[in-house]
């Protein structure tokens, strides 16, 4: 994959919840592995929501088996998992894709039948082309007072555009 293309996702969404669950399944996703903040909850979510529990269960539900990772550390994703009793990657070093490998191995996942959710272009989406998975990318939903979070979203906006996708 050339380089500027491994910061491109293959599909982009406004909102997890938009995402008709039956998506993955339908497009060959066997194996789901999502970013946790600010992809599916904010910084603040010490747990998933109701809504984003009921999504990932439907997501389940047809058949794709979910996996959470995420860069923060292991009390953050392991709380965050209580509820949701996922597999799990914390300080998983995105965009260095050798953690979500080993997850993958882990799980038996197929690469041709994975991919990663998240909100951002130079750590998830990166990853995922790492590791020769599909990405999937997000909005972020929360980067009030992350003033160089909302820097980066800025510089990721102009790349989408430049290249059609937004």
């Amino acid at each position: 994959m050339k380089s500027k293309k491994m910061i491109l996702p293959d599909h982009i969404f406004e909102d997890v919840l938009r995402i008709d669950p039956a998506f993955f399944a339908d497009t060959g996703i066997r194996y789901l592995i999502s970013d946790i903040d600010n992809t599916l909850a904010t910084y603040a979510e010490a747990v998933p929501s109701e809504r984003i529990r009921a999504w990932l269960d439907a997501v389940g539900a047809t058949g794709v088996s979910v996996a959470l990772i995420s860069n923060n550390s292991g009390s953050r994703v392991a709380r965050f998992n209580g509820p949701l009793g996922f597999p799990v990657c914390s300080r998983a070093g995105k965009p260095f894709a050798g953690r979500l490998r080993r997850l993958m191995a882990g799980l038996g996942a197929d690469p041709e039948q994975t991919c990663l959710l998240g909100d951002q272009l130079f750590t998830d989406v990166l990853c995922a082309h790492r590791a020769r998975i599909r990405a999937v990318l997000v909005d972020s939903i929360d980067v009030a007072g992350r003033p160089f979070l909302r820097m980066r979203k800025r510089i990721e906006a102009r790349i989408l555009r430049k290249n059609g996708l937004k």
